[in-house]
């Protein structure tokens, strides 16, 4: 489920991706309604990257500035992880895309979490709901979540040989 494209209702809605494995579409969606006023003045590819225990996403910028590149925790493609985790980490990478970290639009401040300006941003959007339920999740369950899936070797992970060392996917 995608967040809804009224932005009156910050809830999560029933506009549904294909699946969560289509990043591209929840790029795009996220984008499309949160985001419009930030131009798209360079290629942004997205994909799941390593299970990280204390990271959900990151963005970065090619040396040459032609490609950005937003990866996504490999956690957040499983259902036991409530979309709007989802949704609200891509957004979150998305104000860094628009306020110059990892993207070739000018920096509008220093450090890309100074000041809660990530947080601020994202409530100006609209997306201030999904960021408390996010964050609330977050700190009830993704430890203990965490842990159960690295001691079972990432078994739950789609795409993946359940082998002891992880594999990194491309751009991670």
């Amino acid at each position: 489920m995608l967040l809804a494209t009224n932005h009156t209702n910050s809830h999560p809605s029933t506009a549904v991706a294909e699946c969560r494995h289509d990043l591209n579409s929840y790029l795009d969606q996220i984008w499309h309604d949160f985001f419009s006023d930030t131009p798209r003045i360079n290629e942004v590819r997205i994909a799941y990257c390593y299970p990280w225990k204390t990271r959900l996403g990151l963005i970065r910028l090619s040396l040459d500035k032609m490609v950005s590149f937003i990866g996504i925790n490999a956690l957040l493609q499983l259902q036991q992880v409530p979309e709007y985790v989802l949704t609200t980490t891509i957004a979150h990478e998305m104000v860094h895309y628009a306020q110059g970290f990892g993207s070739p639009l000018p920096r509008v401040c220093e450090h890309p979490h100074a000041n809660k300006v990530v947080e601020r941003e994202l409530e100006r959007r609209e997306l201030g709901e999904a960021l408390r339920c996010c964050n609330e999740w977050i700190d009830k369950h993704w430890y203990p979540f965490y842990d159960k899936l690295r001691e079972s070797g990432w078994a739950d992970l789609p795409g993946k040989r359940h082998s002891a060392r992880w594999r990194h996917r491309s751009g991670c």
